[in-house]
């Protein structure tokens, strides 16, 4: 959701994100009342139904277009990203999202297919116009019938994972989707309705269990012969010692939701012991937490000399890292900007944990640049080039320094 204030003449200053996104700057009211104004334009993929997410549901959404058996995308605007549903006569067909967990690369990883390191090998050498999916077969990395598979569970992923969203808004566009590159998947939207509300119901009843993302996992002794597939491998890195649910949720290579009920499942079987979330140490090696530090210094910097002027910088600064490209987005999984604008030191660990240290030290810091680089962007923007330009010339001194801690 965008925050905005309209001033005494009645003007609005949209935010750059949605005025980028307006494709023609001639719009009528097309509903008001003391509280609210839906703009909207006139000609093609104008949107016929907008929704405020709210006391309306994501199931009351998605029955209302199964109901009346629409044709056309749904287009989703969350707190944690962004989605689209296509829809063919009241059924769900295809689903895309915006969040690195709902790649289809991580899909791919999940189930086994492919391995993480010819993953990542594949998406370095991946070029604009190229096709993730059509790379991986063509390569014999992963066979058409897996990518069929990876596919639908993708696209059931995305749906589920929508009805834990409480706020947003998401707006329905016509369309015959002939022309759209799209697989067009045999689903029952009723029966993704249905499970996704189970799935929310057992979350809860995991979470219970598990107390909280910081809560300690421990293993118990208890023999492990007899122990399901997907339960070995949940417990490969907690025989020797303890981890927090949130790490160990991070490094299962699992959905969230499958994560969540192969670790309640080991706790009912005793194999682990959750206890009560320990003090954090630091859990960034000290040549990244160094990195770590001067950089949080610097987006604290702008944030506080910015945010006076712009009351929607973190939902643009968390906007923009949901939206990086590849690798970048990985490193920032999971990670939203706190209330000085800073990052979490402990959840960037989490994402960087299993590659070679040099390597996280790059991407840390060429991520954490775009970022910064991206804010300085905003501090022009709102406070123009001659107020903002001593601050900028701070932030770059800054970041000479950050680059020198690579060598």
């Amino acid at each position: 959701m965008y925050q905005v204030e309209v001033d005494d003449s009645g003007r609005v200053a949209l935010p750059q994100r949605v005025v980028a996104g307006l494709k023609s700057r001639d719009m009528v009211v097309e509903s008001w009342s003391s509280t609210h104004v839906i703009l909207g334009g006139r000609g093609e993929d104008t949107p016929t139904v907008n929704i405020t997410l709210g006391d309306i549901g994501v199931p009351d959404v998605l029955s209302f277009f199964n109901m009346f058996r629409k044709t056309g995308i749904l287009h989703l605007d969350l707190d944690d990203g962004y989605r689209r549903l296509f829809f063919q006569d009241g059924e769900i067909i295809f689903a895309a999202s915006d969040r690195l967990e709902d790649d289809l690369g991580e899909v791919l990883c999940e189930m086994g297919k492919v391995e993480r390191r010819d993953l990542q090998a594949v998406c370095s050498e991946l070029r604009v116009g190229t096709n993730l999916s059509q790379m991986l077969v063509k390569l014999g990395l992963v066979a058409a019938r897996d990518l069929w598979l990876a596919t639908r569970q993708q696209v059931e992923s995305i749906v589920y994972a929508l009805f834990t969203s409480k706020s947003g808004s998401c707006y329905f566009v016509p369309n015959n989707l002939e022309q759209d590159n799209i697989v067009r998947l045999s689903m029952s939207t009723q029966n993704l309705i249905m499970e996704g509300l189970r799935r929310v119901d057992e979350k809860a009843l995991y979470w219970r269990r598990l107390r909280s993302p910081d809560a300690m996992l421990s293993y118990t002794g208890r023999d492990p012969s007899g122990l399901e597939a997907d339960e070995k491998h949940m417990m490969r890195h907690l025989y020797t010692q303890e981890q927090t649910v949130r790490r160990q949720m991070a490094i299962s290579d699992m959905s969230e939701y499958d994560a969540l009920r192969v670790l309640h499942q080991l706790v009912e079987r005793g194999m682990l012991e959750v206890s009560a979330a320990q003090k954090q140490v630091q859990s960034l090696p000290p040549e990244l937490a160094s990195v770590w530090a001067l950089f949080n210094e610097m987006l604290a910097l702008l944030y506080e000399e910015i945010s006076p002027h712009c009351v929607e910088m973190r939902a643009e600064v968390d906007r923009f890292i949901r939206e990086l490209p590849h690798p970048h987005t990985y490193v920032f999984r999971g990670v939203r900007v706190s209330a000085k604008g800073t990052l979490d030191m402990d959840t960037l660990a989490d994402n960087l944990l299993g590659l070679e240290l040099e390597e996280q030290k790059r991407l840390l810091v060429e991520a954490l640049t775009e970022v910064v680089y991206m804010e300085c962007s905003i501090a022009r923007r709102v406070l123009g080039s001659d107020a903002s330009s001593d601050m900028v010339r701070r932030v770059q001194e800054f970041t000479v320094r950050a680059r020198k801690l690579l060598d």
